[in-house]
């Protein structure tokens, strides 16, 4: 009982340590908590294993070696390398014509920069992702608008 406690505290651990490296822009200071996470991991895995707790030993090895890859911060941690690969993919970069904003926006001729504005305005109001709706339709409507802007 008291191993699963340890383990509890070190999965709350290895959270404020993620959110810690998701905020730190340096490389190399990742690499170093990365690293060291994995040591302190291994070296408590093989002293459980010694003591003969093999499964508690294998969960430990295997969060060693995630945190030594850093698969074990984008577990924990929040997704921002995810978000911004979202942000980055080709779909968001695609290039969109003056007719298909218009449509994604429900507009239709020449409208001037007013209509344009309120278009996406009432658009977004149903659409945003924290009323609901998607990440990739908004960032389509913001294409749009800034298309015919």
């Amino acid at each position: 009982m008291p191993f699963v406690v340890i383990l509890i505290g070190f999965v709350l651990l290895l959270y404020g340590v993620s959110r810690f490296m998701q905020q730190s822009h340096s490389k190399k200071a990742n690499q170093q908590l990365r690293y060291g996470a994995a040591a302190v991991l291994g070296l408590l895995a093989f002293l459980i294993l010694i003591r003969g707790d093999i499964p508690i030993s294998a969960i430990l090895g295997v969060l060693s070696y995630l945190a030594a890859r850093g698969s074990l911060w984008n577990f924990f941690g929040s997704d921002k390398a995810a978000d911004k690969t979202r942000r980055d993919s080709p779909a968001r970069l695609s290039v969109m014509t003056r007719a298909e904003a218009l449509e994604i926006l429900g507009l239709s001729g020449n409208p001037d920069r007013d209509a344009i504005k309120h278009a996406h305005h009432k658009m977004m109001l149903k659409f945003h992702p924290d009323q609901g709706g998607s990440d990739y339709f908004a960032s389509k409507l913001n294409q749009a608008r800034d298309l015919l802007l």
